[in-house]
């Protein structure tokens, strides 16, 4: 008895969601990507059947053009069952990518672009075919022949089963708005523009979202289609600058949206970069929608109007300064003798430093004057987050309330200092006696395989974990806090301070028998250490580390009849030290910044 080989295939695979398409990218037609199993031989297949109907009604998107024959039978491409036939070629199979005509093909149109419906989705399937019934179509016959070829029986081992559903969904052209201070119009809607738009500052600060022409509402639409409204929204962005090279000089990287947000299409980002005067830059937004939807936007801009000099302005004195025995830099504000700074207006901090040559500069303070400034009341900002042995810019800028801003770029400072720090939650501990770093080590995940047969085991490292660890240990005495950064008499012992102070006195106490204040001091000192917050830990030899303390433990000094206390605790890496981090974890004042 003869064996006869039946030759079978599988169905094609999609994916369960296609990106959403642009409606004003598909004038001529839609692609619908496919991949074919491995068990199918591509050398059998010579023609892919399609289905594409609305979920809301289940109508498909294949009907009649509306001709009919002198029987009043309805003329080619008609295909009562919704399927349409696509001959493949092999370079259909290697592309994996169907093309279906939306544009008039030989008088008749395969799919309507007008019919379209946005907040509508599609279910696609395909299958695989042996046998050509396009031909039909070609050959000019009515959309009966065709059905019935799709419905013989005999020719059901000819097709494959119907893939799995996928789904697909239009949306009209978004419009993308950007908010900065940009000459002229801060509203700038038409991206990839000849002429570049003229930057006000230095400096630009995006604040963009996606709206439809003459309405605030932040959804993803257009003024393009009077149809059913088409939202549609952000699931992530990411701001590039680049020079006129194509040199990225800053990428944010890619930012996720919370869709839970009250704002949910809002893009807002400052962005860390100095722009040279008459130097022309590209601004590139790049989006990604919840429905996949991908574009990006180009802008030209160009600083043209420089910032004004510092010494132009009559308003404000501006006075930094390095302190390198606490580790910190202070700029100050003043009022000129006489005058004062009228509210309204602004003082702005940006940082650089010579690890990024200067380009990239970060927004670290910011204070909005909402009172006038006197001469005797400056306003002050402390750096504590500088790291020793980097040598920093400070730009400052005061807008007035009518816009003007006057900046200035100061430095460079080098900051080099002695002693080891722990910073965070607006103040700073000096360990100053007997500090100590120990078992200072990076912390990665590998393992040793010993292998059957072999005499040398493979090491692997898993993952991307690298972080460092170290033991931190001093002494907890009143006096390393020379400067009162930490803690003063006065705040320790509050409404009090000067009954403690009459007894002191009375009792000849002072700093070599000064059991009470010590007391107090390290009990201060145990709460910070203590709790579950952030620290930065800075030193010369080891630089900045953003850590959490752990393992915390107090040793008394028994020489001094337990006076003062040695502390030891584990530090462990938690994060990078960046300005974004010191800002999450509140390590210092950061003003206004959001």
């Amino acid at each position: 008895m003869a064996i006869v080989a039946e030759t079978r295939l599988f169905p094609p695979i999609l994916t369960p969601y296609f990106p959403a398409k642009n409606i004003e990218s598909i004038n001529t037609s839609i692609q619908i990507p496919f991949d074919i199993n491995d068990f199918n031989d591509p050398s059998i297949i010579t023609e892919v059947h399609v289905m594409i109907t609305r979920q809301s009604n289940y109508q498909s998107l294949f009907k009649t053009s509306g001709q009919v024959d002198e029987h009043d039978i309805p003329i080619h491409p008609y295909y009562p069952l919704g399927i349409y036939p696509i001959a493949v070629d092999q370079t259909i199979l290697e592309s994996k990518v169907l093309t279906i005509p939306t544009a008039v093909v030989s008088g008749y149109t395969i799919i309507n672009v007008n019919e379209l419906d946005f907040n509508e989705y599609y279910k696609v399937q395909i299958r695989f075919s042996s046998v050509t019934d396009s031909d039909l179509v070609a050959a000019g016959h009515s959309g009966v022949d065709l059905s019935n070829r799709l419905l013989n029986e005999s020719a059901m081992a000819q097709f494959s089963e119907w893939s799995s559903v996928g789904l697909m969904r239009f949306i009209a052209e978004p419009t993308m708005t950007i908010k900065g201070n940009i000459s002229g119009d801060s509203n700038i809607m038409t991206p990839d523009n000849v002429n570049p738009y003229l930057l006000d500052t230095h400096y630009l600060d995006i604040f963009g979202s996606f709206t439809k022409q003459g309405n605030t509402a932040l959804i993803l639409d257009t003024n393009t289609y009077d149809k059913s409204s088409d939202q549609e929204y952000l699931a992530s962005w990411k701001v590039q600058v680049l020079d006129t090279n194509d040199e990225v000089l800053v990428d944010s990287g890619v930012q996720e949206v919370n869709f839970r947000g009250s704002n949910i299409n809002e893009i807002k980002y400052n962005i860390p970069f100095y722009f040279t005067t008459s130097t022309n830059y590209y601004i590139v937004l790049s989006i990604v929608t919840a429905n996949l939807y991908e574009n990006s936007y180009t802008y030209l801009i160009r600083c043209e109007q420089s910032d004004y000099n510092w010494g132009s302005q009559e308003d404000v004195n501006e006075y930094t300064s390095l302190d390198s025995v606490i580790g910190k830099v202070n700029v100050s504000f003043e009022a000129h003798d006489g005058s004062t700074v009228p509210a309204g207006g602004k003082f702005t901090i940006r940082r650089a430093d010579n690890i990024n040559d200067f380009n990239y500069w970060e927004p670290i303070w910011s204070y909005s004057i909402d009172t006038p400034i006197t001469p005797d009341a400056p306003v002050t900002f402390d750096d504590f987050t500088i790291e020793s042995g980097t040598i920093y810019k400070y730009s400052i800028t005061y807008t007035d309330a009518n816009g003007n801003s006057y900046n200035i770029v100061e430095g460079p400072v080098l900051s080099v200092f002695d002693h080891a720090f722990l910073t965070g939650e607006g103040t700073q501990l000096c360990v100053k006696f007997n500090p100590n770093v120990n078992n200072f080590k990076y912390n990665v995940s590998d393992n040793s395989i010993n292998t059957i047969g072999g005499q040398y085991p493979y090491i692997t490292r898993n993952g991307n974990m690298r972080y460092r660890s170290f033991g931190l240990s001093g002494t907890i005495a009143y006096e390393m806090d020379a400067e009162n950064q930490f803690a003063t008499r006065a705040s320790i012992y509050g409404q009090w301070f000067n009954v403690y102070g009459s007894y002191f006195v009375n009792r000849y106490i002072n700093a070599t028998n000064d059991r009470i204040t010590q007391r107090e001091f390290r009990e201060l000192v145990m709460d910070f250490l203590y709790n579950d917050t952030p620290k930065l830990f800075r030193s010369t030899p080891e630089g900045n580390i953003l850590v959490r303390l752990t393992d915390i433990s107090l040793t008394p000094n028994t020489q001094l009849a337990r006076m003062i206390y040695d502390f030891s605790c584990t530090a462990t890496e938690i994060g990078e030290c960046s300005i974004d981090n010191y800002k999450l974890y509140q390590i210092q004042d950061f003003g206004d910044l959001v």
